[in-house]
């Protein structure tokens, strides 16, 4: 651990050298500087903890210094002392409303001074403490929560922390044909199987992530062997249907792409479907454990429809081709399954 640093912004050679050798005498390291100028260059080269700020500058008003540390966001943090001859209480005020973080006034009583600086490097040392432990959880948490959530959670976190609402979406539902019974059996062949099998749907599962990560959508958990993602939430999203309908397009040629390199006992084959409504969004849950979610027949239209789609085709559903008509050629699906009761479409 080294000394705390203390820089002396002082434009008296006499006081300057007398408070740089009390502060070296009692285990502090300290450099001088006698104008703003050469000031301002050491608290940038030097990073000191403590800047001790005379307020008569020959070169600059003590209060802009001072305002300037306080608006800079790399220095903002370092705890400034004023150090002066005035004593007028408005002045005084000017300086604490400048940024300041205490002030003594001159003459001064060496152990006074003394006693400041250490409060002031406690209290440093706290929101240094601070800041490290609210970096480590946020880190942790991007490990967690999609990016969108992270974005809205900075930028309008009373949509999130709020009462649900409901929102029109674009939901795209994912599943993989066979890898119920792929994971049945590998789980019964052994664990190395297992492991294998794990690896390879992790694969597929970022590929799809990714792709709706790149359009600005909001992915949501594997359940059941099949995977959603939303648009238009917790973000607005213009467009969010061709959003989705790019996304899903993205996400089947990569994992065509990839299938090339891969054994066919660890290739899924992608069934998606697209539908478009509206669906209660917002945290749900209680005390015990919340999650982001939407909640609504668009949800799960979206989840049958992908079960019922075949291996590599993109099913639209009639409400969700109305939004994307034209864009990319759709034909309807006249090999669906007469119990469903609405108009469908399929991309091939």
């Amino acid at each position: 651990m080294r000394p705390p640093r203390v820089l002396i912004i002082e434009d008296d050679p006499g006081e300057a050298r007398a408070l740089h050798d009390l502060l070296v005498w009692n285990g502090f390291e300290a450099q001088m500087a006698a104008t703003a100028r050469h000031g301002w260059g050491r608290l940038r080269t030097w990073r000191p903890d403590v800047v001790v700020l005379d307020l008569g500058l020959p070169d600059a008003d003590g209060l802009a210094v001072c305002r300037a540390i306080k608006a800079d966001a790399q220095l903002r943090d370092v705890p400034v002392l004023i150090l002066t001859g005035r004593v007028a209480v408005m002045q005084l005020v000017e300086g604490l409303r400048a940024g300041a973080d205490d002030y003594v006034s001159k003459p001064y009583d060496p152990r006074e001074v003394l006693a400041r600086l250490h409060a002031l490097l406690r209290r440093g040392r706290r929101i240094a403490d601070l800041k490290t432990y609210h970096l480590r959880w946020w880190s942790f948490l991007k490990t967690l929560l999609p990016a969108p959530f992270l974005q809205a959670l900075t930028q309008r976190p009373q949509e999130l922390l709020g009462p649900a609402q409901v929102r029109p979406l674009s939901v795209v539902a994912v599943g993989w044909e066979g890898l119920s019974a792929r994971l049945q059996e590998a789980m019964r062949g052994g664990r190395g199987g297992a492991g294998t099998l794990h690896q390879a749907l992790n694969r597929h599962l970022d590929m799809f992530y990714e792709s709706v990560l790149a359009e600005g959508g909001m992915p949501g958990p594997l359940m059941d062997s099949m995977a959603i993602a939303w648009f238009n939430a917790p973000l607005a999203c213009a467009e969010h249907p061709v959003r989705a309908l790019r996304a899903s397009l993205a996400f089947r040629e990569r994992v065509r792409r990839l299938h090339q390199g891969l054994p066919p006992a660890l290739r899924f084959l992608p069934r998606l479907a697209l539908h478009r409504g509206e669906a209660l969004v917002g945290l749900m849950g209680g005390g015990a454990f919340r999650s982001y979610l939407p909640v609504g027949e668009v949800i799960e239209t979206a989840r049958r429809l992908a079960l019922l789609a075949p291996a590599w085709g993109i099913v639209l559903s009639g409400a969700f081709h109305e939004a994307v008509r034209g864009l990319f050629p759709a034909l309807p699906w006249t090999e669906a399954p007469r119990f469903v009761r609405m108009p469908l479409y399929l991309i091939r």
